[in-house]
């Protein structure tokens, strides 16, 4: 065990013991892409589950459990909503029993499988993505096969012990990198133990991280895949506070010079963020304050500077010495009445306030969002059911990158943005509506408008203002966002979602794309037809040990 792995169970097992016995058998989280996430947002937006605070997660199913026994159902009139209600209540039967009756298992242990056939087809990169070249291959429309199993132990009210791991068949796409073994791959999606408390919550191992009300969040988003982590939380009705440390992947180094035959040597990555959240006004008016810290180097172990969750790291002293890339950033979310909901973020990576040298020239790196969401939109017309959202994205050129020669500290995750997908130096519009035309059926359509500027989070880090042959103080340095020769795609999505119960479910996914300027080339046009097809069966039992 490293000595970062005690620390962190010290810390745990510490904090533990100051907080006694008013607590419950949860901290079993839903896994990234469940469809349950889908409902609870759709549920949100109604003016539902307001105890829930849906700008960061992953949700804990005895949170949304308890959220769905706090609402009187008896007030609802339209039956679609009650639809959404009944779904995410099979799935929670457990849960919801264990409130109701006031009674949790002493030790007891949920063991679930859930086979998926997927089939994909697409000829170049998805349209929300920024991968590095090497992972935009195309997939060919055979079945292929996955299975993800969980297991969760509860010991008393107080713990939990959670693994959730994949194997699947080679060829599924995946944003997680996994060792093959005989045509197959597998890895370890989930690993945690957890204490769950109204008010204080720690978890110790591997969950995913998502901070946002966007689709793809513009600071911690699910697409970088788990991360490893400590994560501290105290929670009320009104505000939260949520820490995390986590441990990044390590880099390759090797001194200019160094033999090839030499013994690796390797840099360390982690990252620190906090946020506080504000449930206001019945939950009508939403804040959210974070900051985040990357950092990391040769054989460099945790920073107390920067993993005080008291202090903020956002300050001159720590950007110019480049010891350190942290950001700061805001999340807003109104409810102006029961069925809209208008939301926001905006997130500072670096921001040059007084322009005094050279390199105050660096353009302002920010990325921005706002969006819409309306549930039951044809309301008047006395039909209900659906829904719409439109949402506008845009990350200016360098945001969440670094210089070249701290590349330990871009906002990146192995191969994946820990951030929006599209990484950096783009702008995204999207707009859908969807329709659940009865209980087990939903029908949707969106349209995806993106440009990609030539900026990436692989690529070197550009110092043009630099140049002071062309720029200086009194003319400054501006460029165009995105930058460069940009390219645009649209991608138009059709989608059908099936789900007779909660065990099973199935989803098709049609999207024509079309690609001016492909891959940053002037002129350049392709087409594609992509494909996704996905069913899935669970079973989850709960099993008493006593």
């Amino acid at each position: 065990m490293s000595r970062h792995t005690t620390f962190f169970t010290g810390v745990l097992f510490l904090l533990a013991a100051c907080f006694p016995s008013s607590l419950k058998a949860g901290g079993e989280t839903f896994p990234a892409g469940h469809w349950a996430y889908d409902i609870i947002d759709q549920l949100i937006v109604r003016g539902y589950l307001t105890r829930l605070y849906d700008v960061a997660r992953p949700y804990e199913r005895l949170d949304v459990a308890r959220a769905i026994l706090e609402t009187d159902k008896f007030a609802i009139e339209d039956r679609v909503t009650l639809w959404l209600f009944n779904k995410l209540e099979q799935e929670l039967d457990d849960e919801l029993g264990w409130l109701r009756d006031e009674v949790f298992p002493k030790a007891a242990v949920r063991i679930a499988a859930r086979p998926e056939l997927i089939a994909e087809r697409r000829e170049g990169p998805r349209p929300e993505l920024q991968l590095p070249p090497e992972n935009q291959t195309g997939i060919d429309l055979r079945p292929r096969f996955r299975g993800r199993g969980r297991l969760a132990l509860y010991f008393e009210r107080d713990f939990v012990l959670y693994n959730a791991s994949i194997v699947q068949q080679q060829g599924v796409f995946d944003l997680v990198p996994a060792r093959p073994y005989a045509g197959a791959t597998a890895y370890t999606e989930q690993a945690f133990f957890a204490y769950h408390g109204e008010m204080f919550r720690a978890k110790l191992g591997r969950d995913y991280v998502n901070w946002g009300y966007g689709r793809y969040s513009l600071s911690l988003s699910n697409t970088a895949g788990p991360l490893d982590q400590l994560m501290l939380q105290l929670n009320t009705k009104t505000l939260r506070f949520t820490y995390i440390i986590a441990m990044l992947d390590k880099l390759e180094y090797r001194e200019e010079g160094t033999p090839s035959g030499a013994v690796q040597s390797f840099l360390e990555r982690y990252m620190t963020a906090i946020r506080f959240d504000l449930n206001l006004f019945s939950s009508r008016l939403r804040l959210g304050l974070w900051q985040g810290a990357l950092y990391g180097g040769r054989n460099r172990g945790l920073d107390f500077r920067f993993i005080n969750p008291f202090s903020i790291v956002y300050g001159e002293q720590y950007n110019r010495s480049e010891e350190i890339n942290p950001l700061v950033g805001a999340d807003l979310s109104i409810f102006p009445f029961n069925g809209i909901n208008i939301y926001g973020s905006f997130v500072v990576d670096d921001w040059q306030f007084n322009i005094v040298d050279q390199t105050a020239l660096e353009p302002n790196l920010w990325s921005g969002q706002i969006g819409i969401r309306a549930a039951n939109v044809l309301y008047p017309f006395g039909i209900y059911g659906t829904d719409a959202f439109i949402e506008i994205s845009r990350a200016i050129n360098r945001t969440y990158h670094q210089r070249q020669f701290n590349r330990y500290q871009r906002w990146i995750f192995g191969t994946n943005p820990l951030a929006h997908p599209l990484g950096t130096d783009f702008e995204s519009l999207e707009m859908g509506v969807s329709h659940w035309f009865f209980k087990q059926f939903r029908a949707s359509v969106s349209v995806l408008f993106v440009g990609k500027g030539e900026g990436s989070l692989y690529g070197p880090f550009t110092e043009p203002w630099l140049d002071t042959t062309r720029y200086n103080l009194q003319t400054g340095y501006s460029e165009p966002a995105p930058f460069g020769i940009v390219e645009r795609r649209t991608a138009l999505t059709f989608g059908l979602f099936y789900q007779p119960s909660n065990a099973f479910n199935a989803e098709l996914l049609l999207t024509p794309v079309w690609r001016y300027n492909a891959n940053n080339v002037e002129g350049a046009r392709l087409n594609d037809f992509q494909i996704f097809l996905r069913v899935l069966f669970e079973i989850q039992p709960v099993l008493s040990l006593f």
